[in-house]
C-alpha cells in the first residue's frame, strides 16, 4: 500500500455507478486454462495471462493464494488470475510485404501486445464496478469464484451481444450512454489508432456455487428494466457481487499492421475457429477470471469506491492509500501453433 493525497471524483452520471480501476502488467502466455481444462497441460488455445505469475493448468484457489506473486497493482493483495485468448496479426516480410510462412508450412502469425499499465504510464485494464443500481446490496466476490464471460464458440451468424463482449476503434469515441458504436468483430482501425475490446462479466451469483458444469450457470447478468426498477439480480441468482470487466487497447503499429492498408485488417483471436480470410476475426471474444483477492482488500474497494459512487483510478482505495505498482511476470511467449488453436 502507498499513501496518496488524491481523492477520487464521483463517477460521471449515466456512466459507471461506482468503479475501482487497476493496472496490470503481462504475466505470461501458454496453452493452459485451469477453469476449462484443469490438470490438462497444453489443452487450450493460446492465452495471455495477467495477475498471478504462476497460473497454469494445475492452479486452484489454494495455489493462487500460496504460490507466485501478481503482475497487478497490489501484488499479494490481488493474486487473482485474469486471462483471455491471444490477439494475433498476420506476419509479413518487411522488405516486400509478402505473407510469411511458419515452420509447419502454414501462414505465420505474431502476437499483438496490449498496452498495459506501469508506474509511469497508467492504462487501467481491469475494472471492478457496480452491475446493479442498489449499491448497498452489492457483496464482495467470494474467494475462489471462477467466471467466464463471452462465448469461445461464436462465429459468423452467431455474433455475440455487444453489451457483454465488443470491439471498437479508439477514434470512434464509443460510449454506452452517448455513442454506442461497437462491433462484434475486430474493426479495421487505421494507424496510429488503437483497437479496443471490452469484456463484462456477469455479476449476479446463485449464492452457493463457486463454479458450475459449464462455468457459467452459477452466474448471470442483471435484469435491466429501465425506469424506476433499474438493474437488479433475478430470483434465480439473487446475490449481486462486484462486477469484473476487462478493457484492453492494442496499438495499430508498423510491426503488426497490414502493410497495404496500414490497418488492423486480418487480425484474429487465437480462439477463432472459423476462417478469417473473408470474415473479420474476433467473434470468439471471451475472458476467464479466478478470484484470489485478499478479502479485506476486496471489501475496501467495495465499501470505499463502489458503494460511495466514486471513480477510483490507479488502485486508489479512497482512504488515503492506493495499491502498490505493477510488476512483470516471466512474460514467456510460446510458439504460435495452428494459428493459436494449439496442439
Amino acid at each position: 500500500m502507498i499513501k496518496t493525497s488524491i481523492h477520487p471524483d464521483r463517477a460521471e452520471p449515466n456512466s459507471w455507478r461506482g468503479i475501482f480501476r487497476i493496472n496490470c502488467d503481462f504475466a505470461h502466455s501458454s496453452y493452459n486454462d485451469p477453469i476449462v481444462f484443469p490438470l490438462q497441460e497444453n489443452a487450450a488455445h493460446l492465452h495471455r495471462f495477467y495477475g498471478n505469475t504462476l497460473t497454469d493448468h494445475t492452479s486452484t484457489a489454494a495455489s493462487l493464494f500460496m504460490q507466485g506473486e501478481s503482475s497487478c497493482q497490489g501484488n499479494k493483495l490481488n493474486l487473482s488470475s485474469y486471462w483471455l485468448p491471444a490477439l494475433l496479426a498476420p506476419s509479413y516480410d518487411p522488405t516486400n510485404g509478402d505473407r510469411l510462412i511458419d515452420s509447419q508450412g502454414e501462414p505465420a502469425w505474431k502476437v499483438v501486445p496490449a498496452v498495459v499499465g506501469n508506474d509511469d504510464e497508467a492504462h487501467e485494464i481491469f475494472y471492478y464496478s457496480a452491475g446493479v443500481d442498489d449499491l448497498e446490496s452489492i457483496q464482495t466476490i467470494p474467494v475462489g469464484l471462477r467466471i467466464i464471460a463471452g462465448n469461445a464458440m461464436s462465429q459468423p451468424g452467431q455474433e455475440q451481444d455487444t453489451s457483454i463482449v465488443r470491439w471498437h476503434c479508439q477514434s470512434w469515441g464509443s460510449d454506452d450512454s452517448s455513442n454506442p458504436r461497437f462491433s462484434s468483430s475486430i474493426p479495421e482501425c487505421l494507424a496510429p489508432d488503437r483497437v479496443r475490446l471490452d469484456i463484462f462479466f456477469p455479476s449476479c451469483w446463485n449464492g452457493i456455487d463457486l463454479d458450475s458444469f459449464d462455468h457459467k450457470s452459477h452466474m448471470t447478468y442483471p435484469v435491466n428494466e429501465g425506469g424506476p426498477n433499474g438493474s437488479y439480480c433475478p430470483a434465480s441468482h439473487p446475490v449481486p457481487i462486484v462486477r469484473p470487466s476487462y478493457h484492453y487497447a492494442f496499438g495499430v503499429k508498423p510491426d503488426v499492421f497490414e502493410p497495404q492498408t496500414q490497418s488492423s485488417r486480418g487480425w484474429k483471436l487465437a480462439s477463432d475457429m472459423y476462417s478469417t480470410a473473408e470474415q473479420a476475426g474476433g467473434m470468439s471474444l471471451h475472458g476467464d477470471w479466478f478470484n484470489a483477492w485478499h478479502p479485506q482488500a476486496m471489501q475496501a474497494l467495495l465499501d470505499n469506491c463502489i458503494k460511495q459512487g466514486l471513480d477510483c483510478h490507479d488502485g486508489n482505495l479512497a482512504n488515503g492509500f492506493r495499491l502498490s505498482g505493477t510488476r512483470p511476470g516471466s512474460q514467456f511467449e510460446p510458439q504460435i501453433i495452428n494459428a493459436g488453436l494449439g496442439f
